[in-house]
């Protein structure tokens, strides 16, 4: 945690965060190229009341320190725990912070490395092409900009099924007014990146998709939690300064055409403060199921109407399955029946809510 609170780098700290549960703080940082070079991000407690950062830090220990044979996707490395009554180590943050900033508990991990600049401006120029994509590009709020690849939603109905019938429900009209006024607001901080945008710059979902299942499948069945209210994002990948012994860089999964697009990135996973350990039974998988509905729309969903989306459901699903089937070897014949249990249980959610 020294780059936090060495007091020869007395730097104010960055805000390049805020949730539910905190805020979230790192050091203004250049791309990776000193070897020397560290990346870490402080998560304050400071957010609603109900949100525990120690309940997180144990998710995050839980789901970091299981050896995992996969390697799609990329957790931010921990590097401690912050308590509110250590004196030494706020003494020397609190400075770097607003005045009116006080002690409290806090987790200190990996930062992930926004996307290359080349990927916000293109961001801006393609989807708003209404404002000067240099005043975005200079604001210093924008320049951490994680991309959320939401492959379970596209942004209106005319999107997934075409051009809207003259009998569409007053409900339909009424969503798609809110994700316009939803899309207008939105800064580069966290981009939300549907599924007919992709499609718009030319972006192929299936290795994200593979990743996503590899890491529902590593929290379910190696982990034993059920990834509740987890954010997926797209990202650099880490230095290789950064990866230690311990732990992994993913491979690259994405596409060249991907990556010449939004240049090199990797699928991240984080934000463990809502997850629950889970029962390797149909109770866990029951539990599993609410909190896979629960999410934002990261997931690729059945039985779309769309061809594409019905192209990507299968690559999720065998994925799953097989990586989940890895996860379990050894275990009863009961235990392994339980993800494809999970598959089914979506599939039959879908189809009701559609019925």
């Amino acid at each position: 945690m020294a780059e936090l609170t060495i007091s020869s780098a007395p730097t104010q700290l960055e805000r390049i965060g805020q949730g539910r549960c905190g805020t979230v703080w790192a050091v203004r940082c250049s791309p990776c190229d000193d070897e020397d070079h560290s990346h870490l991000a402080m998560k304050r407690e400071d957010g609603s009341t109900g949100r525990s950062i120690s309940h997180e830090y144990r998710m995050h220990q839980k789901i970091t320190t299981i050896p995992s044979p996969f390697t799609s996707f990329a957790i931010p490395q921990s590097a401690g725990f912050l308590d509110a009554e250590d004196d030494a180590a706020w003494s020397a943050i609190l400075p770097r912070l607003p005045p009116d900033y006080t002690a409290c508990n806090a987790i200190v991990s990996e930062k992930i490395l926004p996307v290359k600049d080349s990927a916000r401006r293109l961001l801006v120029q393609t989807f708003r092409p209404d404002v000067d994509a240099e005043d975005i590009m200079r604001s210093q709020s924008n320049k951490h900009c994680l991309v959320r690849p939401y492959l379970g939603r596209r942004r209106f109905y005319q999107s997934e099924m075409g051009a809207a019938s003259t009998g569409e429900s007053e409900r339909q009209q009424q969503q798609q007014r809110r994700r316009r006024r939803l899309l207008r607001a939105i800064s580069l901080r966290n981009f939300p990146l549907h599924m007919d945008q992709m499609e718009q710059l030319g972006i192929d979902p299936s290795g994200y998709a593979v990743a996503m299942a590899d890491a529902l499948a590593v929290m379910h069945w190696v982990a034993h939690v059920d990834g509740n209210d987890v954010e997926f994002v797209l990202g650099q990948p880490r230095c290789q300064s950064d990866t230690s012994s311990s732990s992994t860089s993913p491979r690259d999964i994405c596409s060249d055409t991907n990556t010449a697009i939004l240049g090199p990135h990797v699928v991240w996973i984080l934000d463990f403060d809502l997850c629950r350990d889970i029962s390797l039974d149909e109770e866990g998988v029951g539990q599993a199921h609410h909190a896979f509905w629960g999410n934002d729309p990261y997931f690729p969903r059945p039985g779309s109407s769309n061809l594409a989306d019905q192209r990507l459901w299968p690559i999720f699903q065998d994925r799953y399955i097989k990586s989940s089937a890895a996860a379990l070897q050894g275990e009863p014949d009961g235990v392994k029946q339980l993800p494809g249990l999970f598959i089914e249980l979506i599939k039959q959610a879908r189809s009701v809510s559609s019925s």
